[in-house]
């Protein structure tokens, strides 16, 4: 149980900007011999200030998991705010996927022999808000979904899905006031065959949205390996306004790509081409070009570089990167160097990164980039802007139940219309008691005032535009209780008594896509972690998760995606694989990346 309070204020941009936001999350967890695994979560929070509507709807979810019954049938079923469910045929593809989006309402799932599984969930859709304390606010409408597959042969997997919207907004969008609303119905046929190195999938589907008409897509994804050699390869057509629930998928395109991947203990490369053209005739011809390649010249050694390009009606951009990663006395370095051109824009950047070698219960790294970039306005009035920028990230236990997080990143112009900036968090956690912790963070970002060169109309001659400095600070509180019971207590995923660990993690944004969390990278807060299919735990503010108690031996975890900021993405679907020891502490960190089709597939560590 926690007791959040919370306070952020923001300056510079228009009325100063203040948001008091304080309440209750509440996460439990029953796990029973016969009825499978219960959880019940929920938020409720208030919040004043400037700018701040209302304190929201209690967020609240009851969930059952992995109910046995008898014929080798086990059942999920969840209440209240959660999402829309997807059979694994439409949850986890390789190109295109259909968006399982939040709703209020119910969703159940049942699985049983020949991998049968079946589907179904009704509702109204809505959105999360909220920072420490999240509330679930409702957009209308409603939405409902009825899918099954089976293997009707070892290597075949059939199903479909039914997806149905009334009176929504499409888009999800809370910030327009009085957004369009339609209807939509969608269909979904999958059928895949997996082999013993090689699979393939197809997918038809066909769907109607209220004044647009009736609309299909299909696609073919497709992959193999051969001893060091992985191949992927597909084609798709995909017709204008194509919807699932009440969100647009990828629409109004076609088109086809391959990839190659060689990988030994030494030697990473792939090459990849991915070609698309809009359905409708409105839009880009796109050529993409990917190249990504990686040699371990020795044990402590290793360098690698990557190119792209993309031809897009007639324009190129590309952009190339080299580095070269060392294990040195004080720790593993990186060093790197990134140049990116477009006919607009040109952007130098060089980078050296550095994870420290520190004692036992201590943490430390750096980062130092200096950047360069040149841009064209419309009235090809040249605007360069030169930058350095240094972040620090560090932590460690202060005493067996003081601990400390810190990161500091400054910006520093070093010329052209580019501002200085300041971005520090902190994060405390002491264990107060047995059952007792306290959290506290704080953060503050900084952005000086600079001018820059705006053109409103190429008859007029450009304007000098002042922009004002910019502050944003924030302070969090929690007060944690809590507490595990029972005669038989066991483990998640193991019976009672038997061997166990800790298994925690942090969820990142892997900006230079090195599978390392370094200084200055981004995490992912209020991302939901499923241990074994099973069990779930939400990321903190900084980007921490948490099972206290896990069973020895071999688990998988899954990264649920929806909270995911695009344009980030997780490899392998946000499966991990991890081995958990008895008496032992697991920490996992898990990486998103931006899409690139060609770039490494393990991102995690």
């Amino acid at each position: 149980v926690d007791g959040v309070a919370s306070a952020m204020t923001e300056n510079g941009l228009g009325p100063a900007r203040h948001v008091d936001e304080s309440g209750i999350v509440l996460n439990s967890q029953w796990e029973t011999a016969s009825y499978g695994t219960w959880s019940a979560d929920l938020a409720a929070r208030t919040g004043s200030g400037t700018g701040t509507a209302d304190s929201g709807h209690p967020a609240v979810t009851l969930v059952e998991r992995g109910m046995p019954f008898d014929g080798a049938w086990s059942a999920d079923a969840g209440l209240g705010d959660l999402n829309a469910p997807n059979i694994n045929l439409a949850r986890f593809q390789s190109r295109f996927f259909l968006p399982t989006g939040p709703m209020q309402g119910v969703a159940t799932e049942w699985r049983g022999p020949s991998s049968l599984q079946i589907v179904a969930g009704a509702g109204e859709p809505g959105i999360y808000e909220g920072i420490k304390v999240p509330a679930f606010d409702t957009l209308g409408g409603s939405i409902g979904t009825l899918g099954a597959q089976y293997s009707p042969a070892p290597q075949w997997s059939v199903g479909g899905q039914l997806a149905e919207a009334r009176n929504v907004d499409l888009f999800a969008n809370a910030l327009i006031a009085d957004p369009a609303r339609t209807s939509s119905s969608t269909g979904l046929v999958s059928t895949a065959w997996q082999g013993h190195s090689a699979r393939a999938q197809l997918n038809v589907i066909e769907g109607t949205t209220s004044g647009a008409g009736n609309s299909v897509g299909t696609w073919l994804d497709a992959s193999s390996t051969q001893g060091r050699l992985s191949q992927n390869y597909g084609a798709f057509r995909i017709d204008p306004n194509l919807s699932w629930g009440n969100q647009f998928i990828t629409n109004d395109v076609q088109g086809g790509y391959y990839h190659l991947d060689y990988q030994s203990r030494r030697w990473f490369a792939d090459v990849g081409i991915d070609q698309a053209w809009p359905v409708s005739g409105f839009g880009a011809n796109t050529t993409f070009l990917t190249g990504d390649a990686r040699f371990q010249l020795a044990r402590d050694i290793g360098f690698g570089g990557v190119a792209n390009a993309r031809r897009s009606d007639g324009a190129l951009a590309w952009s190339v990167e080299a580095y070269l990663d060392d294990r040195n006395a004080w720790g593993i370095g990186r060093s790197q160097v990134d140049f990116a051109k477009d006919e607009m824009a040109v952007e130098s950047t060089f980078t050296l990164s550095q994870a420290w070698d520190t004692k036992a219960g201590t943490r430390l790294s750096t980062s130092l980039t200096y950047e360069r970039f040149t841009s064209t306005t419309l009235s090809t009035l040249p605007q360069s802007s030169t930058a350095a920028t240094v972040s620090v990230t560090g932590g460690g236990d202060l005493t067996a139940r003081l601990g400390i997080d810190a990161n500091v990143r400054w910006g520093i112009a070093l010329g052209g219309a580019v501002a200085p900036a300041i971005v520090a968090n902190v994060a405390l956690s002491w264990q107060v008691a047995q059952n007792w912790a306290v959290l506290a963070s704080f953060y503050e970002n900084r952005t000086g005032s600079w001018t820059g060169v705006t053109v409103a109309s190429p008859l007029a001659p450009p304007l000098v535009t002042a922009n004002p400095a910019l502050s944003q600070r924030g302070a969090f509180l929690t007060v944690r209780y809590q507490r595990a019971a029972g005669q038989h207590f066991a483990p998640l995923g193991g019976a009672p008594g038997s061997g166990s660990g800790r298994l925690t993690g942090t969820i990142y944004l892997d900006a230079n896509d090195n599978g390392r969390f370094d200084a200055g990278e981004g995490i992912v807060a209020n991302i939901t972690v499923v241990l074994d299919g099973r069990y779930s735990a939400r990321t903190d503010n900084q980007g921490r998760f948490d099972f206290p108690v896990v069973a020895a031996g071999h688990h998988v975890l899954t990264v649920v995606s929806d909270n995911l900021p695009l344009p980030w993405v997780f490899a392998d679907y946000g499966r991990v694989e991890i081995e958990v020891r008895t008496r032992d502490h697991t920490d996992v960190s898990i990486a998103a990346k931006r899409p690139n089709p060609g770039g490494p597939q393990t991102v995690s560590r």
